[in-house]
């Protein structure tokens, strides 16, 4: 439940924080099964959030190799595909 509520607040703040550069980013439900750079906003709780990139052959697998890169405090949050 924790983990949700944290994903949860994680979109919230994602999608605050959109810019510019951000709204170019295929963020469809294809767009998620597709090889690529995929974008994803770092969740942090005792550190701070950004925004970060990783390569995968879906977004399961950048969002895995990022989250072994962030450590057990932050979680990347999917953005979209990097166009």
């Amino acid at each position: 439940m924790t983990k949700f509520l944290s994903g949860a607040l994680g979109l919230a703040a994602g999608a605050v924080l959109l810019t510019g550069p951000a709204l170019a980013l295929d963020s469809s439900w294809d767009a998620m099964s597709k090889a690529g750079t995929h974008q994803f906003y770092v969740w942090c709780t005792g550190a701070s959030d950004s925004e970060q990139t990783a390569e995968g052959a879906t977004m399961e697998d950048a969002q895995a190799k990022l989250a072994a890169q962030v450590g057990n405090s932050c979680w990347p949050i999917w953005q979209g595909l990097v166009n």
